[in-house]
């Protein structure tokens, strides 16, 4: 079952890493300290944790997470566009 919204945002460690699941397909939000979203992410086939791990310290500011979960990688990549269309994040691609 999917979480119908996002978790609080949290700030990107090792052990706020450990409690997200790696086994399910959701979205993520990056955020700056501000709370702006600096890039919105997916991970289709689960290894949400891994995904959001793979940003730590890539973005300047982006230092903070939040997520949600999906039944489905298809719902992920429906949510997915939708975050962007909203957010407009800096660091997403302009062709999603």
């Amino acid at each position: 079952m999917a979480i119908k919204k996002f978790t609080n945002v949290k700030t990107i460690t090792d052990r706020n890493l450990e409690k997200v699941p790696g086994d399910k397909p959701g979205i993520y939000r990056i955020k700056n300290a501000a709370g702006k979203t600096l890039y919105v992410g997916m991970a289709k086939g689960g290894r949400l944790n891994d995904r959001i791990a793979e940003h730590k310290g890539e973005f300047k500011g982006g230092m903070r997470f939040q997520y949600k979960l999906a039944p489905s990688k298809e719902a992920a990549e429906r949510m997915e566009r939708k975050e962007i269309k909203n957010w407009k994040p800096v660091f997403n691609k302009k062709d999603k």
